[in-house]
């Protein structure tokens, strides 16, 4: 009961890291983490995603790091001080849609995904 009534609390939060990378590269690897969490390591292929839910806290953050090609790039994926919002909000939970592409990491600020922008480059 006491796990039920402290998740009410925080509004859920989902993160996506999926590939959109060529069908013949190498796969996209996946490393995600807090202070307090590890994800672990995770292999991707072609339209292949590795997600992950959380309650968001005051000072939550969690970050990626994603190897590619011989091109690597390492970023927050959610951090609840960030200024603008950058993820989905759904009812009850918000989403944050990270795709990686050949030229860079696009997010998508509305869930399902219809419009996407470029964040980073490799």
């Amino acid at each position: 009961m006491i796990f039920q009534a402290h998740s009410l609390l925080f509004t859920r939060v989902t993160v996506f890291v999926v590939s959109d990378l060529p069908r013949d590269s190498p796969p996209l690897y996946v490393h995600c983490a807090s202070g307090d969490d590890e994800l672990g390591y995770h292999t991707l292929k072609l339209g292949q995603d590795f997600h992950f839910e959380f309650g968001k806290g005051p000072k939550t953050l969690f970050f990626c790091h994603l190897w590619w090609n011989g091109k690597n790039i390492a970023f927050d994926v959610f951090r609840t001080s960030w200024k603008t919002n950058h993820c989905a909000s759904v009812p009850e939970m918000e989403i944050c849609y990270w795709q990686a592409r050949p030229d860079g990491i696009y997010l998508a600020k509305d869930y399902p995904a219809t419009s996407l922008t470029k964040q980073y480059s490799w």
